[in-house]
This record gives C-alpha cells, structure tokens and sequence, in this order.
C-alpha cells in the first residue's frame, strides 16, 4: 500500500509539473481572439503607390462635407468590406501554415517520464535480484522523430504556392467588389438622371388638372376629362414616390457592398460613374492575351504546379523514418549489472515497412492522376473563358442596338413634341394634344437613360471579364 501511495505521489508531482510548465507560458494572455487583421494594413495585392489612399479614405469617413467619388468608395470597400473578410482570413490561416513548415525542416525534441513500481513481488526472495527491486523507480529518456528531408522540403513548397494562391484568391474577391461598387455606382447614376426626369411630368400633370378645371368652370359642367386629369397627376406622384425610394434602395446597397453602416449619411459622387469606362473598348482586345493576365489563369498554372509537388511528396513516402532516442533502456548484450548504475544508451532507429501492399504506390499513381484533372480543369476553365468573352461582346451589341433605337425614338418624341408645340402656339392645337407630347418626350428620355445604362453595364461587365476594371486598382496579377 506504501508503495502504491509513493507512486500515485510521483505521478501528481510529474504531471503538476507539466502543467505548470503549460501555465507558465499562458499566463498573462488575454482570452482567445480573432485572427490577427494586420492583413487591412497590407492589403495583399494592391500596388505599394496606391496604398496610401487606403489610409486616407478611412481618416474622413465620417466628415459630413466628404464626397466619395467611385475611386474612393473602391478604396473603402478594401479596407472594411465583409465580402473580403472570408477570403482575407484565409489568407492569415495559409501564411501560418507556411511558418509551420518552415518550421517542420528542424526535429521537435521530447521527452519521456516513466514511473514504475511492482504490482507483485513474486522474486523478492531470488538471490541475484537488484537491491532497488521492489521500489518506485523513475526513467527519464529523450527522443527526437527526424523529418522526411524530401517531403518537407516540398511540403514547404506547397506551403509558399498556397499563400500565393491565397493571395491571388484574395484579389479575386477584390476584383468582384470592384466591380459591384461600379455596377452601384452606375445605377444610382442613372436612377438619380430618371428621377430628375420623372420630376419633370409632376408639373405637366398639375398643368393638365388647371386646365381642366378652367375649362369645365367656364362652360358650367362637370365632365370626365377633370377626374381623369386628377388621376393622372395622382399617378405621377406615385411614380414619383417609386423612383425616389429606388433612389434610397440603389444608396443602400452601395453601403452595405461598401461595409458602411446603412443608417450612415454618405454622400455620393454619382458623376464620377462616367469616368468608368473611359478609353474601353473590348473589340479591340483578343481574349488569349487577357485571358494569360487573367486570375484564373494563374490560379489554374498554380494547380497545376501543386500537383507536381504532391507527386513529390507521394515519393518521398519511400524515404525510411529516422529517430533518435537516449534512454536507459539497454539493447541486447548490453543488460544492467545487477548492482552497478545504469547506463545511458543512445539508440538510431530506422523505420520502413518491408511490404505495403502497394499503399505508397497508389499514392503516387493518385498524385499523377491529380495533375491530369489539373491539366483537364485549366483546358475546361480556358474555353468557358472564351465563351464567357463572348457573351459579352454580344450583350453589349445588343445593348448598342437597344441604345440607337432609344435614341431614335428620343428624336422622333423630340420632333414630335417641337410640332405640337409650334401648332399651340398658332392656335391650331389644344393644350392636352401639347402636354401628351411632352409627357412622350420625357417618357423616352427615361427609356433613353435605361438604355445607356444597359450599354454601360454590358461594357463594365466586358471589361471585368477582360480583368482591366480590377487591373487598374490591383495591377496584374503576381507570380506562381
């Protein structure tokens, strides 16, 4: 009983030890937190000359006489957008495990503490049994496991090209802001254009009811034209209504895409849309030579560059475990003497299974297999890019269609209009048949708007695709 009370004691003090030695290093910090954010300071991906705009969007945030331009607002969805906070973090989680590697090449030292003592004493009485025998005694041995030079070394590898793909990734999720903000940016442009034009047909409306009731006063009748009249001036403040809450709506997706706060005030420079597309012109790009300076492309070279490390990695399952021990645990022909010290052996240890039925084999053969998908994904990937290109000069022929034609019916309205107005003035057209035209008049220069902004957002989406919408604020891409 003595003996087994000695060895529960060893054993607490072993592991309080331990534990304190954990503690140790614990105490002080704070409870777990967040992934560090340092990447909002570096900002992978943007251009080193372009980063001190970062700071100074932020600074005068909340300066009521701030007017954000497009430029400025793409600089504020860098820094703070939470459509990037996925892929930023992901970013911080490949650099860690870019150190580990590194990290990996050195062996991690151990050591090991055994406490031993009898469960039976059937020797006791043998003449040549050790004077300890029958006594708590306590081993300590130390032991390092050596690294596959050769699976580390492209372990390491893989660690760099997945940071790099991070990163690129990173961008990705960059460029697809960008062009969302642009996108806002042009329908809250022109839904502020509509709204302007709508407030137009208020008081053509509001003239119309006037008139009527002149009309109807002095011939002494009520009749349906003042009631309809009424109705239609109802209408249009409606339809204003409408066009100023889709304003509102336009404004707060733009914050929300932004990462501002959809209660902020924030003062938008619509203008600064039509700058844009300024110098765009995808017929005369080849959709090869964007596609080489193209984030998926990298990406995919990248995948594929992977795989041959992988195929390396399989391999070097071949390399024999190597270990190093030092304990006192004699090897055969060198046993304790039964009244002497014990001495410290230092043991090499070489590990190879003699048969894996093939396991490691099919390793290599998965790895190569691996590549050939990553051959076959970037074949795939090349030809949706090309026609995705295409579907993109196609919308924006049909959108260019669509804009001559709202032009031309913008003209014919215009013409229309001018005639009505000349035959009122000579007295040989009534108000209503003036105020029908002008209503015309504005009517298509709202569809005239609609379309412009279709043409606009066929071209915008065309030049994402040719990747220079993202390429102006990021640069191009980096290396595997």
């Amino acid at each position: 009983m003595k003996r087994t009370r000695r060895l529960l004691a060893v054993a607490l003090l072993c592991l309080g030890a331990g534990l304190t030695a954990c503690a140790s290093s614990k105490a002080g910090m704070d409870a777990p937190e967040l992934p560090a954010r340092h990447w909002l300071e570096e900002t992978p991906g943007v251009p080193v000359e372009k980063k001190g705009k970062l700071d100074a969007v932020v600074a005068n945030l909340y300066d009521p006489a701030k007017k954000f331009t497009f430029e400025d607002c793409v600089y504020l969805t860098i820094q703070q957008s939470p459509l990037l906070v996925n892929s930023a973090v992901n970013l911080e989680i490949k650099r860690l495990a870019l150190t580990n590697a590194i990290w990996k090449y050195l062996p991690e030292p151990r050591m090991t503490m055994t406490v031993s003592n009898n469960l039976t004493s059937y020797n006791k009485n043998e003449p040549d049994i050790p004077g300890d025998y029958g006594r708590t005694k306590m081993r300590v041995g130390f032991y390092a496991a050596f690294p596959n030079p050769i699976a580390t070394y492209f372990e390491h590898q893989v660690q760099r090209l997945m940071v790099n793909l991070a990163i690129s990734t990173h961008r990705k999720a960059v460029g697809e802001a960008i062009y969302k903000i642009a996108s806002a940016y042009m329908r809250l442009h022109a839904q502020r254009l509509i709204l302007a034009e709508q407030e137009k047909l208020l008081p053509v409306a509001k003239e119309m009811t006037t008139y009527w009731k002149q009309l109807e006063s002095v011939d002494g009748r009520q009749g349906v034209s003042l009631n309809l009249a009424t109705q239609h001036e109802r209408e249009q403040e409606i339809r204003l209504e409408k066009a100023k809450m889709q304003e509102v709506i336009q404004l707060t997706e733009l914050k929300i895409l932004a990462g501002v706060d959809p209660q902020q005030k924030l003062n938008v420079d619509t203008k600064s849309a039509e700058s844009i597309l300024k110098g765009f012109d995808g017929r005369k790009l080849k959709w090869e030579e964007r596609w080489d300076k193209s984030e998926d492309d990298l990406l995919l070279r990248s995948q594929i560059k992977l795989a041959d490390y992988n195929i390396m990695i399989s391999w070097a399952a071949y390399v024999p475990d190597m270990r190093i021990d030092i304990n006192n645990y004699p090897p055969a022909g060198q046993a304790q003497p039964v009244g002497g010290t014990d001495d410290t052996f230092l043991h090499l240890t070489f590990d190879f299974p003699l048969i894996d039925w093939g396991r490691r084999y099919r390793g290599v053969q998965t790895a190569r297999m691996q590549k050939a998908q990553a051959f076959n994904q970037q074949a795939r990937q090349r030809t949706d890019y090309s026609n995705t290109w295409l579907r993109a000069e196609q919308r924006v022929s049909l959108a260019e269609t669509n804009l001559r034609l709202a032009r031309l019916n913008e003209e014919t309205a215009k013409m229309q209009y001018t005639e009505a107005k000349v035959s009122f003035d000579q007295g040989l057209a009534e108000l209503p048949v003036v105020s029908k035209q002008q209503e015309k008049l504005i009517q298509s220069q709202i569809k005239l708007i609609e379309a412009e902004l279709e043409y606009r957002l066929a071209n915008l989406e065309w030049m994402y695709v040719a990747s220079l919408l993202q390429e102006s604020f990021l640069g191009l891409p980096g290396g595997e």
